[in-house]
């Protein structure tokens, strides 16, 4: 079976994100009967890496290596380790029982009726017809021990899962390590004299590195092809290339994707180095310009591109649907913007030692020593205030985009009437990579439209998307600053936080609180900060937590105008 370097890459990238580790190189990876990466499966190697430990699961697949069962018996205990992992990362991925169910449908349209003598096949069908929640099919009872004996629980550490596995393989079919594989080895020596002088590898060590897996194949990597710092000097130069490649790739996807990069390679190498650290280490930043113009691609990439261009067609019909209303909502934020702008940005008198003398402080000068005896304007017009708008961009947002893509518009538009700089970008993570899309800087008025680009994809790692713009805000030409976070308020990212040497996943009440870290930052440098919720009511707790007072929600088109000119309105008389 020859499998396409897309496909590698692209089952090596799903394997690192479940693992949320980057730093290594796949020992098996999975595919489908056509070649292409397998979303669920390499989901479930990279998960049971991150769960059981890589040492761990690498030694349990190891004890099977020689053995003429081998192939057999790796395939069972992938069944075995799948029930057990994904009881452990199902309320952590939402993703996943519909990948579940999808997988187990599959299997049971191409075995519905498996041959009773193929006890995986049998085992399989079982196996997932549970899984959709269905009766166990006419078993054996035989079988049926089998299948309960290798449904793995999800309690068991990394050590104890191991010792299961080789316990199941010990009952039902008398495998034990070595010993085995030495027996066969005598057998053959028996039977075979003068075939095994000659021969210095067994049938097993011959096993293709790409074989049957599953409905598809497994590609294997070849013993001695993997580095680290014990590889041979030769194998380790070539892991170090093949790492710097998957990261060119890597790069080369997120350009096709998101378009072009804003900042060159040493710039957002030394964006990194700041703002990657402590508990976003091991993340990595891309900057897109947010354009729009289709390039030549090829493959996944291209299939993904074109769902974004579609997208952003999809938000401007949606916007133009509804023109009237959108206008209306535009003009009336506008006027609460400026009525803010009336009332708390307008000109101050104040006493000062220069300006306009006041005849009727004279006295004071000659009396009182009091140099204050001018009048001097203050002025806090509205270039003393820039605005950043940062939309929540992760796929939890994906039945939201054009309600997204218009509020955004509708805020930078209104701003840009009443002359405040804005600059608007989305943020959202994928292979471990923060992307920050830039749609319009603070003087590009003219850009607006380039909102209409926003589309949703992969997860979100809200509290390094805010250290960014924080990073950013250092632009400003003003010296008032207001942040504008249309969000669904769900951080969630596939690189986990290192907390006192264990690491725990980017999700729920550590991502929350990150954020709500990162907004207090802000907050600490005078930086005034609100939400435009646009979650569900299970997140408003955790928006409570973020932003305090300072978020709303819109449940209507209406709402809109006065609800965010409110919140605007109030962050205006707090500067």
């Amino acid at each position: 079976m020859e499998i396409r370097d897309s496909e590698k890459r692209r089952a090596r990238n799903l394997i690192w994100n479940a693992a949320a580790d980057y730093s290594f190189e796949p020992d098996f990876k999975a595919y489908d009967e056509e070649g292409r990466a397998d979303l669920y499966w390499n989901s479930i190697i990279g998960a049971v890496r991150k769960n059981y430990g890589a040492e761990t699961i690498e030694g349990l697949f190891e004890a099977l290596h020689g053995c003429t069962q081998e192939q057999l018996y790796e395939q069972l205990l992938w069944l075995g380790l799948e029930n057990a992992v994904y009881q452990r990362e199902a309320p952590r991925r939402p993703a996943l029982p519909s990948l579940r169910r999808s997988y187990a449908r599959r299997v049971l349209t191409e075995n519905a009726d498996p041959d009773p003598s193929d006890v995986l096949a049998v085992l399989e069908n079982a196996h997932f017809r549970r899984a959709l929640g269905e009766a166990d099919p006419a078993m054996l009872p035989r079988d049926r021990e089998l299948l309960n004996a290798l449904e793995f629980p999800p309690d068991l550490d990394g050590p104890a899962i191991a010792e299961r596995a080789l316990d199941f393989l010990h009952t039902y079919f008398h495998f034990t390590p070595g010993q085995t594989q030495a027996q066969e080895a005598e057998e053959r020596r028996r039977h075979r004299p003068l075939l095994a002088l000659f021969r210095r590898r067994s049938e097993a060590d011959l096993l293709p590195s790409v074989r049957a897996f599953g409905h598809g194949f497994g590609e294997h990597l070849v013993k001695g092809q993997g580095g680290g710092p014990d590889a041979m000097p030769a194998q380790r130069r070539l892991t170090d290339y093949n790492q710097a490649q998957t990261e060119a790739a890597l790069r080369k996807y997120m350009r096709g994707y998101f378009g072009a990069p804003l900042y060159d390679q040493q710039q957002l190498d030394a964006l990194e180095r700041e703002l990657c650290v402590d508990d976003h280490r091991g993340c990595h930043l891309y900057y897109a310009t947010g354009d729009d113009t289709p390039e030549k691609l090829k493959g996944y990439v291209a299939a993904q591109r074109r769902n974004a261009l579609k997208q952003m067609e999809l938000n401007r019909a949606a916007y133009e649907a509804d023109a009237v209303r959108h206008r209306t909502s535009i003009r009336r934020l506008t006027a609460r913007i400026r009525n803010a702008m009336l009332a708390y940005l307008q000109p101050t008198p104040v006493r000062s030692a220069s300006g306009t003398l006041d005849a009727g402080r004279i006295w004071r000068g000659i009396y009182l020593d009091d140099n204050k005896v001018f009048t001097r304007i203050l002025q806090s017009d509205p270039g003393d205030l820039s605005v950043d708008i940062l939309l929540d961009a992760s796929s939890s947002q994906i039945d939201r985009q054009a309600v997204v893509a218009a509020q955004g518009y509708m805020i930078a538009e209104s701003l840009t009437r009443c002359h405040i700089p804005v600059r608007v970008s989305s943020f959202c993570s994928l292979s471990g990579y923060t992307v920050v899309t830039r749609y319009r800087d603070y003087f590009e008025a003219d850009k607006n439209e380039r909102i209409f680009n926003y589309f949703t994809t992969g997860c979100n790692r809200d509290g390094l998307a805010v250290r960014a713009l924080a990073k950013g805000l250092e632009d400003s030409p003003s010296e008032h600053k207001l942040v504008i976070l249309l969000s669904d308020v769900k951080p969630n990212d596939v690189i986990q936080i290192n907390q006192g040497g264990n690491f725990v996943d980017y999700a729920r009440d550590v991502g929350i609180q990150n954020t709500a870290m990162e907004i207090r930052a802000l907050t600490y440098k005078g930086i005034q900060v609100m939400c435009v919720f646009t979650g569900k009511d299970d997140d408003l707790p955790a928006a409570h937590t973020i932003y305090g007072r300072n978020f709303a929600r819109i449940r209507t088109l209406d709402q809109f105008a006065d609800t965010v000119g409110a919140l605007i309105q109030n962050q205006i008389r707090s500067l």
